[in-house]
C-alpha cells in the first residue's frame, strides 16, 4: 500500500478550503500508479485565484525547481534526498508534500512555532540537502541555509509563477507502486523526553496509518474535517490531514488555533460560506481553551447541544486528556470525545470504539492490524519483556494468570511501524525486542480496555515505597473547580526517595494557597499521593501539541530549590 497513491489520485476530487477561503484536493488507492488531475467539480470558493489546477501547477512548478538544482541536470529522481519545507498551515503545505514526493525525496516537515535554534537541529540532523520556505518565512530559514551550506528555495515566488499555467497532469509522472518501500518521511519527535528523534516511514507504512484509521473510524467523502493543528506532527499531518484527503473528504484548515472561529464551525455558523463540519479533532489543550471560551462567553448549552448534533466525531489524542473536560465537554455539546493513543513511531494503536461504549480515562483497543502487550514487571520494578501480563492480538485478550489489572511497559506491533531512528542505529536497537516497540508508556488492563498510567521515565513516581501515577494525581487534582492546569512531578528526596510536587495553575482571582490545596486534597486522594509541594504559576509551558516537558520543567524547578 502507497501513501502516494492515497494522497495522488484523491485529490482529483476533493477539497481542502482553508482560513481565507483557499482549498485543495486528494488522493485514492484504486489504481496501481500514481498522477494527479485537476479537481473535477469546483464547489469550493478559494483564495483568490487559486484553483486546484492553480495549486499543483505551483507544486509541479516548486518539483521543476528542486530538480534544476540538481547536477547532472537531466535529473528526474532526488533518489531519498532529504527536503526540509517550512509553510503555512495551507495548502501551500500540500503543494510542498506533492511536489517533494514526485522527486522520489524524504519530506521532512518544520514548525513555523519553532525558534531558529530547533529549526537548525532538525535541517542539521536530518543532513536535507534543500530547503523550501514560503516567502513569509524566508528571513527566518535563508540565514540558516547559508549558515549550514543548504540550498534555499523559495516556494511561490509570484514574479516566477506569473505565466506558467502549463496543465499539471503533464507535470507530474506516474509513480509506480515500487515506490510503497522507499522512504518517504521524516517526522521529529516532541522532545519531551530528550532530544527530538528523526522517525523514518516509507510509503507503506503511511498507507497503513491512513487505512486503519479511515476503516475504523467510518470516514467517508461526505466528511468535512476542521484542521487546526500543526502539521509537522503525526496528529495534524497523518490523522487530520491524509486521512479525509485519501478518501475524498473535504479538509477547512485553520491557520491557527482561534476558539471564538473554532466555535463558529462546530455551531455552523460559517455554513454560509464552507461547507458543515462534522468532523473535528484535537489535543486536550485546545478542548480545555473553547471550554473555558464557551463559559467566558456565556454560551447557551441547550442550543449548543442542538448544533453540535450535527458533528459525528469528536476525537482527542497526543496528550492525555483528563476527565473533567471530557466530562464538561459532554454536558456543553453532548460528545463523548473520542480518546485514542498513538506515537509518532507508529502513529495510531489503541482506539475507543466509535459506535459503542467509549469509557472515559481509557484509550481503547488495538487497531486492526494492531497487536498490544503489557510487559511483565520484575521485583525491582524494571520490565520483564520474556514475560507478559496481557497480549490483545487477532481480537483476542490472553492475560497471564494472577497478573490482572497489574501495571507495566505498553508494546506495540504495526505493519505502520517506523523503519528506523534517522542517523540513531542505537536508540533503534535500544527501542525493539523481539520485534515488540517498546513505547515507554505504563499501562494496564481493565475492564476490556487498556489505560495509559503514564511515561515510565517522569510519570511513574516512586516515593515513600509507593509506586505513584503522576497522571492519575493529576486528573484528581483537575477536579478542584479552582485549578486550570496542573503537571505533577517525582522530585529528588532525601527521605522519600522521590517527593510529589504539584505545579498549578489557578482560575483568575484565586485565593487558593498550599494549606488549603492540601485540605482539599485528604478528602479526594490516599494521604500517600497527596503532593508534598505545591508550585503556583502563571502558565505551564507546553509544546505545539499541548505537552508538557517534564524534564525541562523538573530541571526548572530543582534550580530554584
Amino acid at each position: 500500500m502507497l501513501c502516494s497513491v492515497f494522497l495522488h489520485h484523491a485529490l482529483r476530487n476533493c477539497a481542502i478550503i482553508q482560513n481565507s477561503m483557499r482549498a485543495i484536493s486528494p488522493l485514492h488507492s484504486k489504481h496501481r500508479f500514481l498522477h494527479l488531475s485537476p479537481i473535477k467539480h469546483k464547489t469550493i470558493i478559494q483564495y483568490g485565484n487559486l484553483d486546484w489546477e492553480n495549486l499543483t501547477i505551483r507544486s509541479s512548478f516548486l518539483k521543476g525547481k528542486l530538480l534544476k538544482s540538481k547536477v547532472p541536470r537531466n535529473t528526474k529522481n532526488l533518489n531519498g534526498e532529504r527536503v526540509c519545507f517550512l509553510t503555512p498551515n495551507d495548502c501551500g503545505f500540500v503543494s510542498c508534500l506533492l511536489a517533494v514526493w514526485s522527486c522520489g525525496a524524504i519530506a521532512v516537515p518544520l514548525c513555523s512555532k519553532h525558534p531558529p535554534s530547533e529549526l537548525e537541529y532538525v535541517i542539521n540532523h536530518s543532513r536535507a540537502s534543500t530547503v523550501v520556505s514560503a516567502v513569509e518565512y524566508t528571513p527566518m530559514i535563508k540565514p540558516l541555509c547559508e549558515k549550514l551550506k543548504v540550498k534555499h528555495v523559495e516556494f511561490d515566488d509570484p514574479d516566477e509563477l506569473d505565466g506558467y499555467a502549463e496543465p499539471c497532469v503533464k507535470k507530474f509522472p506516474l509513480l509506480q507502486v515500487d515506490q510503497g518501500h522507499n522512504h518517504s518521511l521524516i517526522m521529529y519527535t516532541s522532545g519531551t523526553t530528550g532530544l527530538p528523534k528523526g522517525v523514518l516511514f516509507n510509503h507503506s507504512n503511511i498507507g497503513y496509518q491512513i487505512k486503519s484509521l479511515v476503516d475504523s473510524w467510518e470516514m467517508s467523502p461526505s466528511d468535512v474535517l476542521l484542521h487546526v493543528l500543526p502539521l509537522h506532527h503525526i496528529h495534524g499531518f497523518i490523522n487530520a490531514l491524509l486521512c479525509p484527503l485519501s478518501i475524498n473528504a473535504a479538509v477547512i484548515m485553520e491557520p491557527s488555533f482561534d476558539a471564538g472561529r473554532v466555535w463558529k464551525y462546530l455551531l455552523g455558523e460559517s455554513c454560509r460560506i464552507y461547507p458543515r463540519v462534522n468532523v473535528f479533532m484535537a489535543v486536550p489543550t485546545i478542548y480545555t481553551k473553547l471550554i473555558q471560551y464557551f463559559d467566558e462567553h456565556q454560551m447557551c448549552v441547550e442550543e449548543t447541544k442542538k448544533l453540535c448534533k450535527d458533528i459525528r466525531l469528536m476525537v482527542s489524542g497526543s496528550a492525555s486528556l483528563p476527565l473533567s473536560i471530557m466530562h464538561k465537554w459532554k454536558s456543553i455539546t453532548g460528545h463523548t470525545l473520542l480518546e485514542r493513543y498513538g506515537m509518532t513511531e507508529f502513529g495510531m494503536g489503541l482506539t475507543n470504539p466509535y459506535k459503542g461504549k467509549r469509557t472515559p480515562g481509557y484509550v481503547g483497543l488495538p487497531f486492526p492490524n494492531v497487536q498490544a502487550k503489557i510487559a511483565a514487571s520484575q521485583e525491582n520494578g524494571d520490565p520483564d519483556y520474556s514475560q507478559y501480563n496481557v497480549l490483545y492480538k487477532d481480537n483476542q485478550v490472553f492475560e497471564t494468570e494472577g497478573s490482572s489489572n497489574e501495571s507495566g511497559e505498553l508494546l506495540i506491533k504495526s505493519n505502520s511501524m517506523f523503519q528506523k531512528y534517522w542517523d540513531n542505529d542505537k536508540a533503534t536497537k535500544e527501542s525493539f525486542v523481539d520485534g515488540w516497540f517498546k513505547t515507554g508508556d505504563i499501562a494496564v488492563f481493565e475492564d476490556g480496555m487498556f489505560r495509559i498510567v503514564g511515561r515510565s521515565s517522569v510519570d511513574i513516581i516512586k516515593s515513600g515505597g509507593y509506586k505513584l501515577s503522576a497522571l492519575d494525581i493529576e486528573r484528581v487534582l483537575l477536579e478542584h473547580d479552582h485549578v486550570v492546569e496542573t503537571s505533577v512531578l517525582g522530585v529528588p528526596d532525601d527521605t522519600w526517595g522521590q517527593k510529589v510536587v504539584a505545579v498549578i495553575k489557578l482560575t483568575q482571582d484565586s485565593t487558593v494557597d498550599d494549606v488549603t490545596m492540601t485540605s482539599w486534597c485528604r478528602e479526594h486522594m490516599a494521604r500517600y499521593k497527596i503532593p508534598r509541594e505545591f508550585k503556583f504559576v502563571n502558565e505551564i509551558p507546553r509544546n505545539a501539541m499541548g505537552k508538557v516537558n517534564k524534564k525541562t520543567l523538573l530541571q526548572s524547578i530543582e534550580s530554584k530549590s
